[in-house]
């Protein structure tokens, strides 16, 4: 067993997940922890760089205050992770399934791709 891959897995893991912990809770004040400098959504090109998302989840929270993305899974290793879920309203976001696919580099989340689930 890998101790330091392991460690970096997890690690990639729970950046993962406190992405979207920002954005459930509306406090963005972890974005200049966890995302690179230069941070791109390429579903959302516009919102750049940790102070893009900061903005972001004050704007679209402030907007949908009941948009919550519901984790089913956080699958990966090292600089690739894979999260499964949903995006919807209300508590369990029983809304669009979606794969959002995102990079990691030197310690932080460097760029996401988002696909969309069919639903069936």
């Amino acid at each position: 067993m890998n101790t330091v891959n392991d460690d970096r897995s997890r690690s990639s893991r729970r950046l993962a997940t406190r992405y979207f912990e920002m954005w459930n809770t509306g406090d963005a004040s972890a974005a200049e922890e966890i995302l690179s400098p230069d941070w791109v959504d390429h579903a959302h090109p516009e919102v750049a760089g940790p102070q893009g998302v900061r903005e972001a989840v004050e704007r679209i929270r402030g907007a949908r205050p009941d948009l919550r993305f519901r984790i089913d899974a956080v699958l990966g290793e090292g600089d690739l992770v894979a999260v499964v879920g949903n995006a919807g309203r209300g508590q369990d976001a029983d809304g669009t399934p979606l794969v959002w696919l995102i990079r990691v580099e030197d310690g932080l989340l460097a760029e996401m791709w988002t696909y969309h689930g069919t639903g069936g």
